[in-house]
C-alpha cells in the first residue's frame, strides 16, 4: 500500500509540472495570437497562464516564464493596443520591467548569478550583470539576452521617462524622482548613458528634497562635462543652492568658484555669486563680481542700482551717485534706484539742517547759508523721488518722503494733495 501511495504521489507531482509547463506554453501561444490579431482577450488569457505559472516552485525559476510575462506586459503598453484593454492593468510597466529583470538574471546558467537584483539601490549587482556578459557567462537562451537589452529596455525606460514628465508637471517630484531613475537606470542596462534623463533625475531628486541623491547625480554630471540645451551653469547653480540650504557657505560658494572657472561669462552663475557676496556682506567681492557683470550686459538697469548700493557701502558716494543715474537713464521706471538716489540728496539736506540748528545764535549768516544748502539738496532729491513714486505709486514710504520734501521746498499744495491721497 506504501509503494502505491509514493507512486502517486510521484505521479501527481510530475502531472502538476507539465500542467504548469503547459501554462508557460499557453502563455507564449497567446502572446504570438494576440500579436496577429489584436484581440484583449489574448492577453488576458496569457496574463492569467503566466501568472499561475509564476506562482510554481519549478516554472517560476525559468527565465522564459518571466521573458513570456514580460512581453505579454509589454503589449499592453504598445500604442496600438486597446485602451480599455490599457486600463485593465495599469501596472503594465512595472510588471514588464520586473519580469524583463528577472528574466535576464535567471537567464544565467551560474546559481549565484541567478540571484542578481538589478533592482538593488546601490548598483552592485548590475555591475557583476555587466561583469558577467563581459566574461560570456553561460546562459541558456542568449536571444534572451540581446531582445531584453537591445529592444524592450528602450521603449521602457521611454515609457518612465514620460511618466515622470507627468509627475514633475503634476509636481509629484518623489514620484519624478523614481520614474526618471528607473528610466536612467534601463538605459544603463542597454548600454546607454543618458545625461539627459541623469539631469531630470538630479533636478526631481533637488525638488523632492533627497538632497543627497541630488548632489551625487549632480556631481556625476559635473564630472561629464554635461551641458545639453545650455544648462552645465544651472549644475552648479543647484549644487550650490543645496549646499546653502545645508549651512555649509564655504562649499557653496566654493561650487560657484568652479562654476564661474567653467562658465566664466554665465550671467546666472555671476548673479549668483554676487547674491552670496551680498549677503555674507562682502562688498569688496561683490564689487569684483558686478564689474564683470556689467561687461558682459552694460545695459542692464538692475546692475547699475545693484552696484550702487555696494557703492554705497564702501561709502564711495560719487561712484553710487553715477550708478544711480546710469540705471535711472536705462530705466526710468527703476524705482529703487531712484529712492536711493532722491533719498541720498534728502538725508544730505537734512543733515545741513540738523547742523545749522545746532549752532549758536552768534552764526546766523551761516545759518542762513546751510539752511539754503540744504533747500538746494531738497530741490534736487524731489526729482528723483517724484520718479520713484511715479514708478511705484503703491508705496507710502517714497510718497512720505516726497511730501517732506515738498514741505522743505515750501510746496504746500503739492504736499497737502499728495497727503490726501494717502489718508
Amino acid at each position: 500500500m506504501k509503494k502505491i501511495l509514493i507512486t502517486a504521489a510521484v505521479i501527481f507531482g510530475t502531472t502538476a509540472v507539465f500542467a504548469q509547463k503547459n501554462q508557460v506554453q499557453s502563455a507564449y501561444n497567446y502572446s504570438k495570437a494576440f500579436d496577429r490579431n489584436g484581440k484583449c482577450s489574448e492577453l488576458q488569457n496569457g496574463l492569467e497562464a503566466i501568472n499561475s505559472a509564476i506562482e510554481d516552485e519549478t516554472t517560476k525559476t525559468w527565465a522564459k516564464t518571466w521573458m513570456y510575462r514580460g512581453n505579454l506586459y509589454y503589449s499592453v503598453l504598445l500604442p496600438t493596443t486597446d485602451k480599455n484593454c490599457k486600463d485593465l492593468y495599469k501596472e503594465a510597466l512595472d510588471e514588464a520591467t520586473d519580469s524583463y529583470l528577472k528574466a535576464l538574471v535567471l537567464n544565467f546558467e551560474d546559481p549565484e548569478l541567478k540571484k542578481l537584483d538589478l533592482n538593488k539601490e546601490d548598483g552592485s549587482d548590475v555591475m557583476k550583470f555587466f561583469s558577467a556578459l563581459q566574461n560570456k557567462s553561460k546562459v541558456d537562451d542568449e536571444s534572451y539576452t540581446g531582445l531584453i537589452l537591445g529592444m524592450r529596455m528602450p521603449g521602457l525606460a521611454g515609457e518612465y521617462a514620460n511618466k515622470g514628465v507627468e509627475n514633475f508637471q503634476a509636481k509629484d517630484y518623489k514620484k519624478a524622482q523614481e520614474n526618471f531613475g528607473k528610466s536612467m537606470m534601463l538605459n544603463q542596462l542597454a548600454g546607454k548613458m543618458d545625461t539627459v534623463m541623469m539631469f531630470n533625475t538630479a533636478l526631481a531628486s533637488e525638488y523632492a528634497e533627497d538632497y543627497e541623491a541630488a548632489k551625487q547625480l549632480y556631481n556625476a554630471l559635473i564630472q561629464l562635462k554635461y551641458n545639453v540645451e545650455g544648462n552645465g551653469p544651472s549644475l552648479y547653480q543647484s549644487l550650490s543652492r543645496i549646499h546653502k540650504k545645508e549651512g555649509d557657505k564655504e562649499k557653496s560658494l566654493s561650487v560657484l568658484q568652479a562654476g564661474r572657472k567653467a562658465y566664466p561669462n554665465n550671467q546666472a552663475l555671476i548673479f549668483e555669486e554676487i547674491d552670496y557676496f551680498l549677503q555674507a556682506d562682502k562688498a569688496e567681492d561683490a564689487l569684483t563680481s558686478l564689474n564683470t557683470a556689467i561687461d558682459l550686459e552694460p545695459s542692464n538697469a538692475f546692475l547699475y542700482y545693484v552696484r550702487g548700493t555696494v557703492q554705497e557701502k564702501l561709502e564711495n558716494k560719487d561712484a553710487a551717485i553715477l550708478d544711480y543715474k546710469k540705471s535711472l537713464e536705462l530705466d526710468p521706471k527703476q524705482h529703487d534706484a531712484a529712492y536711493n538716489l532722491g533719498a541720498y540728496y534728502f538725508n544730505k539736506g537734512v543733515d545741513k539742517i540738523n547742523e545749522a540748528n545746532d549752532l549758536p545764535l552768534s552764526q546766523s549768516k551761516k545759518f542762513e547759508t546751510m539752511k539754503a544748502e540744504a533747500k538746494k539738496d531738497f530741490e534736487s532729491a524731489i526729482p528723483y523721488v517724484e520718479m520713484a513714486n511715479k514708478a511705484k505709486p503703491e508705496d507710502s514710504d517714497t510718497a512720505t518722503m516726497l511730501i517732506k520734501l515738498y514741505t522743505q521746498v515750501g510746496e504746500y499744495e503739492k504736499a497737502k494733495e499728495l497727503k490726501a491721497k494717502y489718508q
